[in-house]
């Protein structure tokens, strides 16, 4: 597989996706998307909304970088909504996700979690979703954001084709629950104002339970995605009005998708497929350790074996800009020779990092690369290439 800088530059603004199941359109500016549960909530709270992931999600409420700060020192509540979430149950469950994931699913034991890759034919990677082992043959799955429909429509095709429709059932939760995110150092120590002081201990980091939250049984999960110590709730919507107004009440920042991304760059934490466009295998977008090859049967995993041991071309790398100017995803970025034009590519994502004070992207490029020049409105911007995660401290932990 080879990478095409020109190619791979015009291909990321152009990524078709599944849209969601519906949960009620709202025009926002001429753009017909699907409606957050608490969507009335939010403006209440003073959202700034826009038209993303099929979704009219909150960017921000109080301010981007405030936000980012809050979520690095204190604790920040994200709704994660528009991501896909199912669960699939029965004695066959496992097995079935397993034929699905290029994660072995059936090895996460009971309680845990574990984030898990799927691919496509070519080996190409089609999604990174997170896929907790709630009980014996009781299983969820969050997608990501670009491909709820598609994963769901895999997992009921494979129910289907195996003849398995009276032993497994899957049901998706898109449009009957809501799903907060959690996040920061002082996260279990305010939760327990909200769901009491045993529910954050009771739940071990990189486990998931469901428990009784207001009456209702709720998903309580010990993850992150930015990197910081967090939890994830996937609770009903009556529930979750209540949950989100006593979390402000605490002191808890609401923050919107713009801060999710920024932070979870730093992070190094992907989400598919806008991030990992054709043809990054799970070994260019630095994701091998969550790949089986063990004599497993899945999407892709002849083409995977076929390249076991031949080093991508590119591989995911992290930029900071060296320079003033906003970077963006799709910006070219170009390296090498003394004009710096031999090679080129482009930032299949970028955000300013307020952490950093710098503008950070990733970007798939060779191994040896260590400066690339961004493309920022025109100017060609001096950046170092970095490692991912691209921010390192005590609290920060990168791609859990």
């Amino acid at each position: 597989m080879t990478f095409d800088g020109g190619a791979l530059e015009r291909w990321i603004p152009l990524i078709s996706v599944d849209s969601p199941p519906s949960a009620g359109g709202v025009p926002v500016d001429g753009v017909q998307t699907n409606r957050l549960a608490l969507a009335h909530l939010y403006m209440k709270f003073g959202w700034h909304p826009a038209p993303v992931h099929s979704f009219t999600l909150p960017l921000w409420f109080g301010g981007l970088y405030d936000e980012q700060s809050a979520a690095r020192t204190e604790a920040v509540i994200f709704d994660r909504s528009h991501l896909g979430r199912f669960y699939v149950t029965g004695e066959a469950a496992g097995r079935v996700l397993d034929g699905i994931f290029a994660t072995s699913v059936e090895s996460i034991p009971v309680a845990g979690l574990r984030r898990a890759v799927v691919c496509r034919e070519d080996g190409v990677v089609l999604d990174v979703a997170t896929v907790c082992h709630l009980d014996k043959g009781r299983w969820l799955v969050v997608t990501g954001p670009q491909t709820q429909s598609h994963l769901l429509g895999m997992v009921g095709a494979a129910v289907d084709d195996g003849g398995l429709m009276a032993e497994v059932e899957v049901r998706d939760r898109i449009v009957e629950s809501v799903m907060f995110s959690v996040q920061g150092p002082t996260a279990a120590k305010l939760l327990e104002a909200i769901v009491g002081v045993t529910i954050p201990g009771a739940v071990p980091e990189g486990e998931a339970h469901e428990l009784l939250l207001g009456g209702y049984r709720a998903l309580v999960a010990h993850t992150s995605q930015i990197g910081e110590d967090g939890y994830w709730f996937v609770v009903s919507p009556e529930v979750g009005e209540h949950f989100f107004e006593n979390a402000v009440s605490v002191g808890i920042t609401p923050a919107g998708l713009a801060a999710h991304d920024a932070l979870r760059l730093e992070a190094g934490v992907l989400e598919a497929p806008y991030e990992t466009p054709a043809p990054a295998t799970p070994a260019a977008a630095g994701l091998s350790e969550l790949v089986d090859l063990s004599g497993r049967k899945f999407p892709g995993a002849e083409a995977l074996r076929a390249l076991s041991g031949v080093a991508p071309e590119r591989v995911l790398r992290g930029v900071r800009l060296a320079g003033r100017g906003l970077a963006k995803r799709g910006d070219r970025v170009v390296f090498g020779g003394a004009d710096g034009e031999e090679g080129r590519g482009a930032l299949v994502n970028a955000a300013y990092s307020a952490f950093l004070g710098a503008s950070i992207g990733i970007a798939y490029l060779p191994a040896e690369v260590t400066s690339v020049r961004v493309d920022v409105d025109g100017e060609l911007v001096e950046a170092e290439v970095v490692a991912i995660p691209l921010v390192e401290n005590a609290s920060v932990r990168g791609n859990s």
